[in-house]
């Protein structure tokens, strides 16, 4: 068994050269053929993954934009290969909805390497996303935060960033269609979500699965800021869906345009991903991941 371990020495709070040793040391008590690949621009851990292509599992060690750059490597290679991932950056959100713990220590232990699940993933024109895409003063927000605002604040660089885009952030004229509705008007926020929650802040209460094949389409048409904070306060309580001003639908497929042809960069994953018009699929069951079978 060959597994290639790719992680970013950047992510986070740039911690993954104190730990890659013993990553590799537990690795080699399951594989026969461990091969560590440690990035140092972007789209190298794509690469890696298509200069490997006979491995039986790849890892990844970094946030969820280099998880993205693996799942890249694997959809354009074809890849059946299963996926570890271990958390190592700000976020860690896909690790948190796997039930990976946090502390790499406990996650390196929590793994045996018996159990999996199929999950999907989105592709957004030439990308591909684990988690969500989205427009809006939040998504803008995050693609400002600086590596070294993540390293020192963390989550909280994210939090300050989007406070101030909410309180002066303009509506998004857009065209989105979708395979179960339509619709044609300001947008404030719009949101295509493989999961249907992000701590306690949930989309709803359907699709939570990660592998039923649909995404949580989600969008906020009335930009007023106390609407806004009504908004995250009720969403924080519980399901967006039912909330007024709310279009919410379950989809499989969608196409998002400007109606009026202006530039606009949908965000995947917290990194500017294309710019519209950008069709986005959602591709069922297309990864197999390791999950955790050991208490840590």
């Amino acid at each position: 068994m060959k597994i290639l371990f790719i992680y970013n020495p950047s992510s986070g709070n740039e911690s993954g050269e104190k730990f890659i040793g013993k990553i590799e040391y537990n690795l080699k008590k399951y594989f026969d053929e461990v091969i560590i690949k440690r990035t140092e621009k972007e789209n190298d851990a794509t690469k890696f993954v298509g200069e490997v292509k006979d491995a039986d599992a790849i890892g990844v060690y970094g946030g969820d934009g280099t998880i993205n750059e693996v799942l890249l490597g694997m959809y354009k290679n074809n890849s059946s290969a299963k996926l570890l991932i271990l958390p190592g950056g700000t976020g860690n959100i896909l690790a948190k909805r796997l039930g990976i713990p946090r502390r790499i220590d406990d996650a390196i232990r929590c793994f045996d390497f018996k159990k999996t699940k199929k999950i999907d993933i989105g592709k957004a024109n030439d990308k591909v996303f684990s988690l969500f895409a989205s427009i809006g003063a939040v998504p803008e927000a995050i693609h400002e935060v600086s590596s070294d605002e993540k390293s020192r604040l963390g989550g909280l660089a994210y939090v300050k960033k989007s406070a101030r885009k909410l309180a002066s952030s303009e509506e998004y004229d857009l065209i989105v269609k979708s395979d179960d509705g339509n619709y044609f008007g300001e947008v404030d926020h719009l949101i295509v979500a493989l999961i249907s929650k992000v701590g306690k802040f949930e989309f709803t209460s359907i699709n939570n699965s990660m592998n039923t094949g649909k995404a949580n389409l989600v969008i906020l048409t009335n930009s007023d800021l106390r609407y806004r904070m009504s908004v995250l306060k009720k969403s924080i309580e519980g399901d967006v869906k039912e909330i007024k001003d709310i279009k919410y639908f379950s989809v499989s497929e969608v196409d998002i345009s400007s109606n009026k042809n202006e530039k606009i960069c949908i965000d995947i994953d917290g990194d500017k991903g294309p710019d519209l018009p950008v069709n986005i699929k959602i591709l069922k069951e297309a990864v197999e991941v390791y999950i955790p079978n050991k208490e840590s």
